[in-house]
C-alpha cells in the first residue's frame, strides 16, 4: 500500500473524531430545548464522549500491539458507526448520552490508529513534514465542522448532524475492510499482558518531558473547544446569534490555524528552533486573552472572535511542535504511547468540558478561562526549557 494511501486513511480515520467531537456544538441549544433538558446536561454529551474515548484509546493501544492495526480499527468503525445510529435516535437525554459514550469507544480507536499506522510507515523527520501539512486539515477542522454542524442544524435539526456521522462512519468502515492493509511489522504477543500494559503506561505517564508537552496540546486544543461550547451559548443567550451565524465566526479560527501551520512550514521549520516556535506560541496565545479580557469593555461579539483568532495562531504553532515531540519519546512504544497520549489528552478534554458544563456560561467565563488555558502553556514551556538545561 503506498503511502499516499495510507496517508488518506489516516485523514479519513482522524475525521471521524473531528465530526463527532465538535460538529454538532452549534446546536446544543436546541438539543437543550428538543429533549426538555439543561444546558448542563446538553453539554454533558461532550464530556462523556471525551471520557469514552480516552478509555478506548487505552484499551485499543496493546490490543493494536498484540492483534494488529486493521482489525481493531474496523471493530472501531463499527462501534462508531453504531454509536452514531444511536445518537440520531434519541429522544431523551439519557439515550444521547448513552450513545456519545458508544461513539466515543468507536472514535477513540480510531484517531489512536490514525497517527499509529503513520508512526508504523514513517520516519520521525517524514512524519513532522507530513504532519505540518496535514495539520493545516487537523487545525481547519474543529473550525469547519460548527460551520457545517450549524448549516445542517438550520436546515434539518440537530439530529441530521448524526445523520452526517454515520454516514462518515459507514465509509470509513468500507475503506478499512476493502483497502486498508496491516502496517504493524511486527506484533508483540506480551502487549495485552497486564503487567507489562502497566509498566509500559507508567513509564510513560510518568515522564515529565511527555506531561509537559500534553499540557501544551491540552492548553492549545482547550482554547478552541471554549470557543466552541461556551461561546455557543454567549453567541445565542447574549448576542442573538443563530447556530449558523455562529458557525461563520468560526471561519476566522479555521483562517488562524491554517496561516500559522503554513507560515511555520514555509518559513519558520528550517530557522527556528523548537523552543522558539513553542516561546511564539505562548506570547501570541497570551495576547488573544488580552484581546478577549477588553471584548467586554465593548461588549462586542467581533472581539471575541478576534481574540480567539489570535489565539488560535498561538495555539497551532504550539501543537506543531508539541504533538510529534510527545510521539516520539519513546519510539519502541508507538502503540503504548500513542494510546496514553491520546487518553491522557482526551480525558483532560473531558474534564475541561466538564467544568464548563458547571461554569456559567458567560462572556466573562470565556474570558477568565482564556487566561487560564494561557497561564497552563506558559507553565509546560517553563518546565521543558528547565528540563533542558538540566540534561545540558
Amino acid at each position: 500500500m503506498s503511502k499516499v494511501t495510507l496517508t488518506f486513511i489516516s485523514l479519513l480515520m482522524a475525521s471521524s473524531f473531528f465530526f463527532a467531537s465538535s460538529m454538532y456544538s452549534p446546536s446544543l441549544p436546541d438539543i437543550e430545548t428538543s429533549l426538555n433538558t439543561t444546558a448542563s446536561l446538553a453539554q454533558q454529551s461532550m464530556s462523556y464522549f471525551f471520557v469514552a474515548l480516552a478509555i478506548s484509546q487505552l484499551i485499543c493501544g496493546p490490543l493494536s500491539e498484540r492483534f494488529g492495526r486493521k482489525p481493531i480499527a474496523l471493530i472501531s468503525s463499527l462501534i462508531y458507526l453504531l454509536g452514531s445510529i444511536g445518537c440520531l435516535m434519541s429522544d431523551n437525554i439519557h439515550v444521547l448520552l448513552l450513545s456519545r459514550i458508544i461513539q466515543g469507544a468507536g472514535v477513540g480507536g480510531l484517531y489512536l490508529l490514525c497517527r499509529t499506522i503513520l508512526q508504523d510507515s514513517f520516519s520521525r523527520t517524514e512524519l513532522m513534514g507530513l504532519l505540518a501539512w496535514m495539520g493545516v486539515l487537523f487545525m481547519a477542522l474543529p473550525g469547519l465542522t460548527p460551520v457545517i454542524g450549524g448549516y445542517i442544524s438550520e436546515c434539518y435539526g440537530w439530529m441530521g448532524n448524526f445523520v452526517f456521522m454515520a454516514v462518515i462512519g459507514f465509509i470509513i468502515t468500507l475503506v478499512i475492510f476493502f483497502i486498508k492493509k496491516e502496517t504493524i511489522k511486527e506484533i508483540n504477543p506480551n502487549a495485552i499482558k497486564p503487567k507489562q500494559m502497566l509498566n509500559d503506561y507508567w513509564m510513560i505517564a510518568s515522564d515529565t518531558t511527555f506531561l509537559a508537552f500534553l499540557a501544551m496540546m491540552f492548553s492549545a486544543n482547550s482554547c478552541i473547544m471554549l470557543f466552541q461550547i461556551t461561546g455557543a451559548f454567549v453567541a445565542n443567550n447574549e448576542f442573538s446569534l443563530s447556530a449558523t451565524q455562529f458557525g461563520i465566526c468560526s471561519i476566522a479560527l479555521i483562517t488562524s490555524s491554517i496561516t500559522a501551520r503554513l507560515i511555520w512550514n514555509r518559513y519558520l521549520k528550517n530557522n527556528i528552533t523548537d523552543n522558539t516556535t513553542m516561546s511564539w506560541g505562548c506570547a501570541i496565545q497570551l495576547v488573544g486573552s488580552v484581546i478577549t479580557t477588553y471584548s467586554i469593555s465593548v461588549n462586542s461579539f467581533v472581539m471575541i472572535v478576534i481574540g480567539f483568532t489570535v489565539t488560535a495562531f498561538g495555539a497551532s504553532l504550539l501543537i506543531t511542535i508539541a504533538a510529534v515531540s510527545a510521539l516520539y519519546l519513546f519510539p519502541n512504544h508507538k502503540g503504548q504511547v500513542g494510546a496514553i497520549y491520546g487518553a491522557l489528552q482526551m480525558l483532560a478534554a473531558s474534564i475541561f468540558t466538564l467544568c464548563l458544563s458547571m461554569l456559567p456560561t458567560t462572556h466573562t467565563t470565556l474570558v477568565e478561562v482564556s487566561w487560564l488555558l494561557a497561564l497552563v502553556a506558559i507553565a509546560a514551556l517553563l518546565l521543558l526549557k528547565k528540563k533542558a538545561t538540566q540534561l545540558a
